[in-house]
């Protein structure tokens, strides 16, 4: 008996973790989709019993594949195509520190706003913290 295959990027689709297939494609191309714990592109063959690893906001979430169809399904029929196997992950310790670094963005950007435009030595300082270079 052949076992059955199909793309993930369908499979993100009808499963309704995407809108769209090209959204899904997109998802695992960045790398936010795991299949197995590895990154993979969006023509990789996925079968029942693959491991799913979902970014979901600034979690991990993964998934066990039960089903594969290509057919199109109700919400509630998607939702038996695969189970919950595990807790979501917390976020990486370096999601954190971009979280902290953007919101100092954000705080200097105000600060710039009521000083005109940053000049050479405010910019040097930026790039310095921001790009952690010393230009």
């Amino acid at each position: 008996m052949e076992e059955l295959t199909i793309r993930i990027d369908k499979w993100l689709k009808v499963a309704r973790f995407y809108k769209q297939r090209e959204l899904a494609a997109e998802a695992v191309e960045s790398g936010k989709v795991r299949v197995n714990g590895e990154r993979v592109k969006p023509a990789k063959l996925i079968k029942a019993g693959d491991e799913l690893t979902v970014k979901h906001e600034s979690s991990y979430l993964k998934f066990r594949i039960k089903i594969i169809t290509d057919k199109s399904l109700s919400k509630e029929d998607a939702k038996n195509l695969y189970e919950a196997a595990g807790k979501p992950e917390p976020p990486k310790e370096m999601n954190e520190l971009m979280k902290i670094i953007e919101e100092q963005d954000r705080q200097n950007q105000e600060e710039m706003k009521h000083k005109g435009r940053p000049t050479k030595k405010d910019r040097r300082i930026l790039n310095k913290y921001k790009y952690m270079t010393n230009d």
